[in-house]
């Protein structure tokens, strides 16, 4: 009898001949029927390829799953007007006492990096915390009383940079929309979001949206700018007026995107104040709102308000004084009194001045990296 021999076929390059035929057919798709009369409307190639590269990606670590010890990756596009949708089944809320195991799971994406949130945290009013969790990016959200003070924190980490957004009112530069922050935040399916600088109230500032520069002046604010690995940078009011410069920076630094408020509050673990600063009354009693870095891709979002008769809002200088003692590394004072907002799960949870959200121009948003056929 004739000895059958068996022929074990490796299937790998049999999944990735399959993702580049998918990568083909993803460009053709692209390009089929698109006109090539550049004087009509010009293609944005750069567009393109971010796009293909993001779904060559996201395909390749599907694809594998399973197949090799690799640990999936997804980014997202910044040109992407939407974040993929959360899965609803990830949120949650808890006492502090009981988010033991939240934290455990939390491990793989925080990296070894300590939390600001711990199981031991007396919430104000032992209030519920509210926390995400997948496996591209933890947030949790609570409130507590400092100095006669009610802070909502957000305490954020993402797997990937791309997960860090900004989105403008009407999808664009200078739209002449405006929207409640929860509104924003639903839009774009954001996990977390905060209202942003309020660009589209005042004509200062250095604003770049998607790596392109919108506007130079620069001479009266602080100005945060974030760049490719997630990173905020600063650059100080009146240090960078010239547009060629400004340009060269924004490349030489892989900026994605800037917030323009300020002032910067903690600058290298240091509280780093400006003698003079003409926005937010820095020094009244004022309703703020921040953000801030604690470590690679490890971020804060933070507003103080009054609430249930705690009334002592803070002052630039106290509110820098806090956030330094949570132990941030960088943090930078965002649009304070009423614009001052987060939003988790589409619901406000800070108590806004006056009681009702102000329509705004802009936001800042954490979202989930997993595409939304995979997150289900």
């Amino acid at each position: 009898m004739k000895e059958i021999k068996i022929i074990k076929i490796n299937p790998i390059p049999l999944l990735l001949s399959l993702i580049a035929a998918l990568g083909f057919l993803f460009w053709m798709l692209l390009n089929v029927g698109v006109k090539k009369d550049f004087a009509v409307k010009q293609i944005d190639t750069k567009d393109i390829m971010s796009k293909y590269d993001k779904y060559m990606l996201n395909a390749t670590s599907t694809a594998l799953e399973g197949v090799l010890s690799i640990k999936k990756t997804f980014w997202l596009s910044d040109s992407d007007i939407t974040a993929p949708e959360p899965n609803q089944e990830k949120f949650g809320e808890a006492a502090a006492a009981d988010l033991t195991d939240v934290l455990e799971k939390a491990k793989n994406i925080l990296g070894g990096q300590p939390t600001l949130f711990n199981t031991g945290i007396e919430t104000f009013n032992n209030t519920q915390v509210k926390y995400y969790l997948d496996d591209t990016i933890m947030a949790i959200t609570w409130k507590q009383l400092f100095d006669h003070c009610v802070y909502t924190i957000s305490e954020v980490k993402i797997l990937h940079p791309s997960q860090i957004r900004r989105f403008f009112a009407g999808g664009e530069f200078g739209s002449g929309t405006q929207y409640k922050t929860s509104d924003m935040a639903a839009s774009v399916n954001a996990v977390v979001a905060s209202s942003g600088d309020f660009y589209k109230f005042r004509p200062f500032g250095i604003v770049v949206y998607n790596g392109k520069l919108h506007r130079l002046e620069g001479r009266a604010l602080d100005t945060c700018f974030i760049d490719d690995k997630g990173d905020m940078n600063f650059v100080r009011q009146n240090e960078m007026t010239d547009t060629s410069v400004a340009e060269k920076y924004i490349e030489d630094n892989k900026i994605r995107y800037s917030i323009t408020f300020g002032p910067v509050l903690v600058k290298d673990s240091e509280i780093s104040l400006p003698g003079y600063y003409m926005l937010g009354e820095v020094n009244d009693n004022y309703a703020r709102a921040a953000i801030a870095q604690m470590g690679e891709r490890h971020y804060l979002l933070v507003t103080a308000n009054s609430e249930g008769g705690n009334s002592l809002v803070p002052t630039i200088p106290n509110f820098a004084a806090r956030l330094h003692s949570f132990g941030c590394k960088q943090a930078y004072a965002m649009d304070g009194g009423q614009t001052a907002a987060i939003v988790m799960n589409d619901v406000l949870i800070n108590n806004v001045v006056y009681g009702y959200q102000r329509l705004v121009s802009d936001i800042i948003y954490f979202a989930t990296a997993i595409p939304n056929e995979v997150n289900k």
